[in-house]
């Protein structure tokens, strides 16, 4: 079965390459601009993945975490935001890893099999 991913990200580069890059890999990518659009997603949809920016439009990764949580549904934090206390606090929200940008596509894909 395909794995179904929602990445959330304001910046339209890194949704484009990170989608492309994981259908090259046989995933399934939904992609939205905002943590509002992120929300209505999630609201008619499950999703084995999610790849979540922190600072975003709207809901910022953080209040969406409040949201998905309770779904149990695995998160990755890609973000810019790299401080140790950053990171912790991202993983303490709930996270299930954490990348900093920019990182390097190959180890994303790593990190997604991984999880």
């Amino acid at each position: 079965m395909q794995e179904k991913i929602l990445l959330v990200d304001d910046d339209v580069s890194i949704l484009l390459l990170v989608s492309d890059v994981l259908e090259e890999n046989g995933m399934n990518v939904v992609t939205a601009r905002s943590g509002e659009e992120a929300v209505r997603l999630m609201e008619g949809q499950s999703f084995d993945l999610i790849l979540l920016d922190i600072m975003l439009p709207g809901a910022d990764g953080f209040e969406l975490m409040d949201l998905i949580r309770p779904t149990k549904t695995p998160v990755i934090f890609l973000t810019a935001r790299g401080s140790v206390s950053d990171r912790v606090n991202g993983l303490r929200a709930g996270a299930d890893d954490y990348l900093v940008k920019p990182f390097d596509i190959v180890e994303l894909i790593a990190r997604v099999e991984s999880v």
